[in-house]
């Protein structure tokens, strides 16, 4: 007797697989859109706790005409000595309180990341902010921004007056406060601590540093002024290396001898023109050198495009205090030719391109020269050794800001 199969059950499964189908992607979509709520919700979650972040970004490349070191740069560079990736992260605590850590990996030191920031701010009332932790040492004008290029008009900031100055960072407290006038507001912002860090000449400790600036605003015209001071020492062990053959250097600078720095600064911004300038003032005790310097830069906004011109000057003042301090291996003083003695001129043209909000392109030509009392502040092996009286400095650099 022969079987026979029913096939209605097979029928009616293919005749629902479309609505199986049907169901089966309405589930799917029903299942993304609740994870798409569910990060939503976590996001505005985090917003609500007061956890934000951001960051900065910079890449490019420099060469220079030979190897007297402006601004740290050779005829032989690499895109890793312009290229910085950092992310600052801002956490509320409470209403009032706040945790700001910052970290910035830099390419010349293999991407390896550092904290330059980490502090706890309060403020007790709108006007008044205390912080404790590491924080930037407010010394000029772009101290906050001095590593956020696209807060800057210029390809760097200008090195005759942010370049003697390599300790940036300290350990300790400051407090702020801010007067609110009709058309303008003034703050006032004293800090204290200490810091240790490896500078342009070797190792640099300042302890019980103290300081207060001032700055008054009319949102378009910034007036600025600093006064600090500290216990310093210096241990110029790289100073030492860069020096001439021969040469018997003795690499203790200062050993806990007085520092006193003074800085004016004023800028005019009226949405086209640009107007920059700072003079600073180092006084330091002993063997290391004082030092004047001072920066005018102009610039114009068409558009999307900034050029700028900027024009730097620096010199050491007290060089007749240091006559032998560098000797050659017969104790012959290089008088007047200190490895501290020095002046210099800088010229820059450059102009900045805004392609699109939060990312700019900078071009930038720099000319310094004037080196004929000592080294310029750069590379003294090089410059006492082939009499370079100059040096040129070509930059193209992509800075963000997200």
């Amino acid at each position: 007797m022969k079987r026979f199969v029913s096939v209605a059950p097979l029928v009616l499964a293919i005749a629902a697989a479309p609505a199986m189908a049907q169901q089966s992607t309405e589930d799917t979509l029903a299942r993304m859109q609740q994870q798409l709520n569910s990060m939503q919700q976590q996001l505005n979650s985090a917003k609500d706790t007061g956890v934000r972040f951001n960051g900065f970004f910079s890449t490019g490349y420099a060469r220079a005409s030979n190897d007297a070191g402006y601004a740290g740069f050779i005829d032989e560079s690499e895109v890793n000595d312009l290229s910085l990736f950092a992310l600052q992260g801002t956490f509320d605590v409470t209403q009032k309180s706040q945790i700001v850590m910052q970290l910035v990996g830099r390419g010349s030191d293999d991407w390896e990341p550092e904290v330059e920031w980490a502090y706890l701010s309060h403020r007790p009332t709108n006007n008044l902010q205390l912080r404790a932790g590491k924080m930037r040492l407010p010394m000029f004008m772009y101290s906050d921004s001095l590593e956020v290029g696209y807060a800057q008009p210029w390809a760097r900031p200008p090195q005759s007056v942010y370049g003697p100055i390599a300790v940036t960072s300290y350990v300790g407290a400051d407090a702020s406060y801010n007067w609110n006038f009709n058309n303008s507001s003034l703050n006032a912002n004293f800090f204290t601590g200490f810091t240790e860090e490896d500078g342009n000449s070797g190792d640099v400790q300042l302890r019980n540093i103290a300081g207060l600036n001032l700055t008054w605003t009319d949102y378009v015209w910034t007036f600025r002024g600093i006064a600090a001071t500290a216990e310093v020492d210096i241990d110029a062990t790289r100073l030492a290396a860069q020096a001439p053959a021969g040469a018997d250097v003795n690499t203790i600078l200062a050993d806990g001898e007085r520092g006193n720095f003074f800085g004016l600064g004023a800028s005019y911004d009226d949405g086209s023109w640009q107007i920059i300038g700072e003079v600073t003032r180092v006084e330091v005790d002993g063997k290391f050198s004082d030092t004047d310097s001072a920066y005018l830069s102009v610039g114009h906004r068409f558009g999307s495009w900034t050029p700028y011109v900027a024009l730097g000057w620096l010199e050491s003042k007290d060089d007749e205090e240091r006559l032998g301090f560098v000797t050659t291996g017969g104790g012959i003083p290089l008088a007047p030719e200190s490895i501290l003695n020095y002046q210099r001129e800088d010229y820059s043209v450059g102009t900045r391109w805004d392609i699109t909000p939060g990312v700019a392109i900078k071009i930038d030509a720099t000319h310094s020269r004037g080196f004929d009392k000592g080294t310029g502040n750069l590379n003294p092996a090089y410059i006492l050794a082939t009499g370079t009286n100059s040096t040129n400095v070509y930059t193209i650099k992509i800075d963000s800001a997200f």
